[in-house]
C-alpha cells in the first residue's frame, strides 16, 4: 500500500498525485485548500517518499494499479485525479482501466519526454553514465524554476531528487520513457472522462524546460487538447513546473471551479433519473 496522508471530508474524494523524484509533500498546498470541501488523499507512488519500491515490473500502469487500491480502501465514490508531472501518466491509465471510479481527471504541468523510446533511453543512460544520477536529478530539478524568489525551494528539491536510489529512479524514468514514446497518444484517445490540463512550462524531448510565454500553449498541451475529447486547459505564463506550488491561489481555484462542474453534472443527471 501507498504511504499517504488524508484530510477532509466531502465528495468528491480528491487524489493527489506527484511527480518524479518527489513526494506527497508537493501538495500541501492543495490538502490545506481542499480538504475544507472534500477528502483528500496525497499519495507517494512507489520508491518515493516514504512508499517502498514496486517488487515487480516498474511501469505507469503498475503505478496507476497502486493508487486505485488507495482509492479502494477510502471505499468512496468516483474521484477527481490530480496528478502532477509525471503523476498525470498513471492517474491517465487509472482513469481507462477504472473509469466508473473516476469523475475527473486534472494534469498539472504534463510533458513529454520521448517520441523515441530507444534514441531516448540511450541519451539518458549516457548521461547517467558520465555525471551519475545524483547530478543528472539536480540538473533537472533546477531546470524547472526560473523565479529567484523560489531558489531555497529548488534546491530543497534539487537534493530530495538527487537522494532517490539511482536503480529505483533510473527504472522509473525508462518506464516514463517508454509511456511517454509509446502509449501516451493512444491513451489520450481513450480517456472518457471530463480532463483540465493546467500547463506552465514546455520542452521538446531532449531539451531544456522554459516557462511558456503569455498566449503560448506547450505543443503537448495542443496534442493532449487534440485529442482527448472534451479536454479543457489553462495556462501559466512565468511560472515554473511546480504550478501547484508557485501559483497556488490560481491553481486552487481553478482545480475548484472544474470541481464544482463535475458535481453540479453529477446533480443534474441524477435529477433528471429520478
Amino acid at each position: 500500500m501507498l504511504a499517504y496522508d488524508r484530510a477532509g471530508k466531502g465528495a468528491p474524494l480528491m487524489v493527489f498525485v506527484h511527480g518524479f523524484g518527489c513526494a506527497r509533500e508537493d501538495w500541501t498546498a492543495q490538502l490545506e485548500f481542499f480538504s475544507a470541501a472534500h477528502d483528500c488523499i496525497a499519495c507517494d507512488l512507489p520508491g518515493f517518499g516514504e512508499t517502498p519500491p514496486l517488487t515487480g515490473e516498474i511501469s505507469m500502469q503498475a503505478f496507476a494499479e497502486e493508487i486505485f487500491q488507495v482509492m479502494a480502501a477510502a471505499d468512496t465514490g468516483p474521484a477527481i485525479l490530480v496528478g502532477h508531472s509525471m503523476g498525470c501518466r498513471p492517474i491517465l491509465e487509472l482513469s481507462i482501466a477504472h473509469p466508473d471510479r473516476v469523475a475527473g481527471l486534472v494534469l498539472v504541468d504534463p510533458g513529454r519526454a520521448s517520441t523515441d523510446y530507444e534514441a531516448s533511453r540511450r541519451q539518458f543512460l549516457s548521461a547517467i553514465e558520465r555525471r551519475g544520477f545524483a547530478a543528472h536529478a539536480r540538473s533537472m530539478f533546477e531546470n524547472m524554476f526560473f523565479d529567484p524568489r523560489f531558489d531555497a525551494l529548488r534546491d530543497r528539491l534539487a537534493a530530495r531528487g538527487a537522494g532517490v536510489p539511482a536503480e529505483i529512479a533510473v527504472a522509473t524514468y525508462l518506464a516514463m520513457l517508454e509511456w511517454d514514446a509509446n502509449r501516451s497518444e493512444a491513451a489520450f484517445d481513450l480517456v472518457a472522462v471530463p480532463t483540465l490540463v493546467l500547463q506552465s512550462t514546455t520542452r521538446l524531448p531532449g531539451e531544456d524546460r522554459r516557462p511558456l510565454k503569455p498566449g503560448e500553449q506547450s505543443p503537448y498541451q495542443e496534442l493532449m487538447m487534440a485529442r482527448i475529447a472534451g479536454c479543457e486547459t489553462d495556462s501559466y505564463p512565468g511560472v515554473g513546473h511546480f504550478t501547484m506550488i508557485e501559483a497556488a491561489g490560481p491553481v486552487n481555484q481553478r482545480i475548484r471551479q472544474f470541481a464544482q462542474a463535475l458535481v453540479r453534472t453529477v446533480v443534474r443527471h441524477e435529477g433528471s433519473r429520478a
